[in-house]
């Protein structure tokens, strides 16, 4: 069974790279990160945030299209020229088949998603270019040319002499010219000057990072885009086992944009608690214990709108304006109240997760779910919790034990979706 599941894969993954409109996504995709730091000198306010944000939206557009298009094709193109009769026929379980398409499409996808984000390093490590008397980064751009140049020569060189296509070849040496690109611009900073493991000044203390350019929050958030790629590419296996290409397409166009306001959507109306406001800015008045679990504990605190909270009015604490992180079952209540401005005092003992923070919220009450706008909020992938660019914009840091939980999200969501392609598949005709 291995060895065709592996058959299966390899195949796949073949054809996934061998198709035209693989590599016509993947040189816009490059094109569109390349012209990144031109378009974002437009902007009236930090020009590199933009960027990072443009090309984060760009690797994964253009990923969305690639697992579409790819997904799609690899199912239905044999379904409709009846191909899958050869596999079907002989000792091969459809669930094993499914498996197999769908790990071959996802690492198509996964190659073409890290050629673009090494791509998208190059260039934030270029940065935008705010005056005229800026310098140019030449290890940037040597390595980004040697890359690029690189695979196209080895593409056309093979295809020329050992009849190879020049798809898949390109890919394939695309790939790890691309990394030791990246590689090869963390060694060197800007004027050459070799740079891997110095002491750095970080915001937690002196380090030894592996490189001045290395930003390990960048990475995760690529790696937030990577599993949102295969989410996607799951839902078009699904799709596509009941579906023609051009409806799998639309379907992952509807789960994609879905997916991307299910909160807005659903999420408000799934878990409803009222917002009285988030915090601005808090000092502590009185707090022996600094953990806002004793009565009387005060901090005076200012948010970001008029409260219209009387005094004396219990009001909680949470992370968010929906109730999710509520701090817990303790209770405060407002005093001297001024416009957005108030002291916010603990009543009781119960005990409080922490003390309040900047951007908590004050919330009317724990949250009241109403089952069926939750699942209506569960049946799309919620890709806005796999993008991290807002984040990185608003200078907020992002805990490796946030990707974990929204991995293994990803993960569910996925098994969930090949276990309905399964399950579609098992139960269609395809002779």
């Amino acid at each position: 069974m291995f060895q065709q599941f592996f058959a299966i894969v390899r195949n796949t993954f073949l054809e996934s790279i061998r198709q035209p409109i693989y590599l016509v996504m993947l040189g816009i995709g490059l094109i569109a990160l390349l012209i990144t730091p031109g378009l974002s000198t437009f902007t009236l306010s930090d020009d590199n945030l933009f960027m990072v944000d443009m090309g984060l939206a760009t690797i994964f557009l253009c990923g969305l299209i690639i697992a579409a298009f790819v997904a799609t094709s690899v199912v239905t193109r044999e379904i409709e020229n009846k191909t899958v009769l050869a596999l079907v026929s002989k000792p091969v379980g459809r669930p094993v088949f499914v498996l197999g398409k769908y790990v071959g499409v996802a690492s198509a996808i996964v190659v073409a998603a890290i050629i673009m984000s090494c791509t998208f390093l190059l260039i934030k490590r270029y940065g935008v270019m705010q005056t005229a008397r800026d310098s140019a980064d030449m290890p940037v751009i040597v390595f980004g040319l040697i890359a690029l140049c690189g695979s196209l020569l080895i593409g056309i060189w093979c295809n020329f002499f050992y009849g190879w296509v020049f798809t898949s070849t390109a890919v394939g040496a695309m790939l790890p010219l691309s990394i030791l690109a990246w590689i090869g611009v963390l060694m060197f900073d800007k004027e050459w000057k070799f740079q891997m493991f110095e002491p750095m000044e970080t915001p937690f203390g002196t380090m030894r990072m592996i490189s001045g350019s290395f930003d390990p929050q960048i990475v995760l958030a690529l790696a937030g885009v990577f599993l949102a790629l295969l989410v996607i590419a799951s839902v078009a296996l699904a799709a596509s086992t009941r579906l023609g290409q051009v409806m799998t397409v639309v379907v992952c166009l509807v789960v994609f944009m879905a997916g991307l306001l299910t909160d807005t959507l659903f999420g408000r109306r799934a878990f409803e608690s009222k917002s009285r406001g988030r915090i601005l800015a808090i000092n502590v008045i009185d707090d022996h214990n600094d953990n806002f679990s004793d009565d009387g504990d005060t901090y005076h605190i200012t948010v970001d709108r008029g409260i219209d909270i009387t005094d004396d009015e219990p009001v909680y604490l949470s992370s968010d304006n929906l109730g999710f992180g509520l701090l817990g079952p303790g209770q405060a209540v407002l005093k001297s109240v001024s416009y957005n401005t108030a002291d916010l005092v603990k009543r009781g003992d119960d005990p409080m997760e922490r003390p309040p923070r900047i951007d908590d919220y004050l919330i009317d009450g724990p949250q009241r779910v109403h089952s069926l706008w939750r699942i209506a909020w569960s049946v799309p992938p919620n890709l806005q919790a796999m993008s991290f660019g807002d984040a990185l914009n608003q200078g907020h840091f992002i805990p490796p034990t946030h990707l974990g939980l929204v991995g293994l999200y990803s993960l569910l969501y996925i098994s969930g979706m090949l276990s309905l392609a399964v399950i579609l598949f098992q139960t269609r005709e395809v002779g």
